[in-house]
């Protein structure tokens, strides 16, 4: 527990070398200071690359390796932190991949075989590995946070909406799917831990122009995109949970 002083929050960020996660890294460097981040990566080199744009800001921040699509992966990431820090504040679920990730796979059973294993198996998987730090947390009086980052697209009730913007997309189906089960988990952990005072809570981050979706261009400003997972990360006791949001309000489960 050497490496981190007790006032600080420890903050995973998973998948957090590029796009999405590293805006949420960047953003907490920058405006959080008593807050540790551990920037999670699938590689050392690439994470050590991304934390070295990151030295001028306010906070701290270090590289941890971790892939979601190994147990043996995330069982080390958390022993490492238990190790170094005896605690965790807050998990952003933030790695995912997209339908771009998997075109090239043979079958549709690949297809929904691979995203499944990204953006479900392994989130949860992470979720309920962490879940004792998190508990230390609690313990030492902190207010633990989740936010898991998942998308509108896996809204059901923006599916069935002719006036939904993305309507003409719902043949995203095995995408969609994993992105629906991933509410659902997020949706059951905010239940389970309410009366505990935890704050879990599901985000979409939008439409971003990053290498999840091959920098489309009618696609927004990625800085933006992680405005309101660092909001969810930050809360204290008196925020809300058990909802599903993005910058511009709540989204329908």
């Amino acid at each position: 527990m050497a490496d981190t002083p007790a006032a600080k929050q420890v903050v995973l960020v998973t998948g957090s070398n590029q796009g999405i996660g590293f805006e949420i890294v960047k953003k907490l460097v920058a405006e959080q200071p008593t807050y540790h981040v551990l920037l999670g990566c699938r590689s050392l080199s690439r994470g050590v690359e991304a934390v070295s744009k990151l030295e001028k800001l306010a906070g701290s921040v270090a590289p941890v390796v971790v892939d979601i699509t190994s147990d043996e992966s995330i069982a080390a990431c958390v022993a490492q932190i238990e190790r170094e820090h005896g605690k965790l504040d807050v998990l952003i679920n933030n790695a995912g991949i997209g339908r771009h990730a998997v075109e090239e796979l043979p079958s549709l059973r690949a297809k929904m075989a691979a995203l499944f294993d990204v953006n479900v198996f392994g989130t949860l998987v992470m979720t309920d590995a962490a879940m004792p730090l998190l508990q230390k947390a609690a313990d030492q009086g902190s207010v633990p946070r989740i936010v898991f980052i998942t998308s509108e697209m896996g809204s059901l009730g923006n599916t069935l909406n002719p006036s939904w913007k993305y309507y003409q997309h719902n043949t995203s189906i095995p995408y969609k799917s994993s992105k629906a089960a991933a509410n659902m988990i997020g949706a059951c952990y905010s239940t389970l831990f309410e009366k505990q005072g935890w704050k879990i809570n599901c985000c979409c981050p939008g439409l971003r122009k990053t290498a999840f979706n091959n920098h489309l261009s009618v696609a927004m400003d990625v800085e933006e995109g992680a405005v309101r997972a660092v909001y969810l990360a930050t809360l204290d006791g008196n925020g809300p949970t058990g909802t599903f949001t993005n910058i511009d309000g709540t989204e329908p489960w």
